[in-house]
């Protein structure tokens, strides 16, 4: 019994399954006509405004109807057991009061309302809205684990920085950035990022978006976001890939072939650049033919130092922009990529998502990055002026 009990147990037991079945839990790979499921996570009534900005614009349809999970996320400030709740009504709940150690009733309240109306303005869309009670540090799991029971294919994020009265960027809380790390480490579907700046509703105004492709799976879920938002009679949307040329484009590019598995990034390298054709192939035929609001551009860069990319970017934007929606992992495949990461002020946001939110900029566009759900992506650490902070090896799970 004892020989046969652990085959046993490992073929009917099969802990990772619910992981491997959300392969397909991406926008890119999900069918135009199905329904899209987002879990958009707030943690104060401001934040929802900004998304349902965003979530306005993926243009909800009967055809697509589109399914909003609102985690409202509060920090347990207290000793007490974490919390998954549909409404925070009670205000002795584990001895502590509802406003001090789980949240405000009024906040989450408001943000039911503002979802409400949203709801009610564009009926092909349905709504519910809980609230996550969890330390900061574990946080992360819970939204997991909800992503993973409402089936979600995009997680969407706040930046940890809002616009104060002087129209800057301003860090709110610390822990909110470290939670954005920690969601886009393992998550179970696409995660984006908000860097919300004022967007209007599309009731009053046009949304002009920019998408900026240089290639990988990042850009290319990036590209779906944004070709799903084209679809609404109140978005323009224009395309610009990025041809990168130069000494580290030549240098990435080289054929190596040695023990530490340059061959097989090379070989990675050929194949995402053949997705990335593909991809940007079907944008065309599909979309710039079908929509007048779409509009396609390539511009050729060449890179030497990194120092070139703030004046490409300054470039794209002299029109008008509302909206960037940029691949989180865009460029990477460039070695100077690589190297910028480790000097980005906010890394989780990518080296041209950390340039685009960076005061020096001086745009005025809000911000949406993306990262495309994979199997294989690995934890990472972010490194900043050469101090490497990485996450703990162990957490402990709600």
């Amino acid at each position: 019994m004892t020989i046969a009990a652990s085959p046993l147990i490992n073929a009917i037991y099969k802990p990772k399954l619910r992981f491997k079945q959300t392969q397909l839990r991406t926008v890119q790979k999900l069918r135009y006509e199905a329904e899209f499921r987002v879990a958009a996570c707030v943690h104060n009534a401001h934040q929802a405004i900004g998304m349902i900005r965003v979530l306005e614009a993926t243009n909800a349809s009967r055809l697509s109807p589109l399914y909003v999970s609102v985690l409202h996320l509060v920090e347990l400030t207290r000793h007490g057991t974490g919390l998954l709740v549909a409404q925070m009504d009670n205000p002795n709940v584990q001895g502590g009061s509802s406003e001090s150690q789980y949240g405000s009733q009024e906040e989450f309240e408001t943000i039911n309302n503002a979802f409400t109306e949203f709801v009610e303005e564009y009926k092909a869309v349905r709504f519910d809205t809980s609230g996550i009670v969890a330390t900061y540090e574990t946080i992360h799991q819970d939204i997991y684990n909800v992503t993973e029971e409402k089936r979600a294919s995009l997680i969407l994020l706040p930046f940890h920085k809002e616009l104060n009265s002087e129209g800057v960027l301003e860090t709110t809380n610390d822990a909110l950035g470290d939670i954005n790390k920690n969601v886009l480490q393992e998550p179970p579907c696409s995660v984006g990022i908000l860097v919300n700046r004022g967007l209007r509703p599309l009731s009053k105004t046009t949304m002009n978006i920019i998408m900026v492709f240089i290639g990988g799976l990042d850009d290319r879920e990036a590209l779906s976001v944004a070709w799903r938002m084209a679809a609404h009679s109140a978005t323009k949307l224009h395309v610009i890939r990025l041809l990168i040329s130069g000494t580290e484009a030549a240098e990435d590019k080289a054929f190596h072939c040695d023990p530490n598995g340059l061959l097989s990034t090379v070989m990675d390298n050929v194949m995402q650049k053949e997705l990335d054709d593909e991809h940007i192939f079907h944008f065309r035929h599909k979309a710039l033919h079908n929509n007048d609001s779409i509009t396609y551009s390539e511009k050729e860069v060449r890179i030497e130092t990194g120092e070139e990319i703030p004046l490409v970017l300054n470039e794209i934007d002299k029109p008008r922009c509302d909206l960037y929606v940029l691949g989180q992992g865009s460029g990477n495949k460039y070695t100077i990529f690589q190297r910028l990461l480790e000097w980005c002020d906010n890394p989780e946001l990518g080296v041209m998502g950390d340039i685009v939110a960076s005061t020096s900029f001086g745009t005025n566009s809000s911000l949406l990055v993306v990262q495309q759900y994979t199997m294989e992506r690995k934890p990472k650490s972010h490194c900043r002026s050469r101090k490497c902070h990485s996450k703990k090896d162990d957490i402990d799970v709600l």
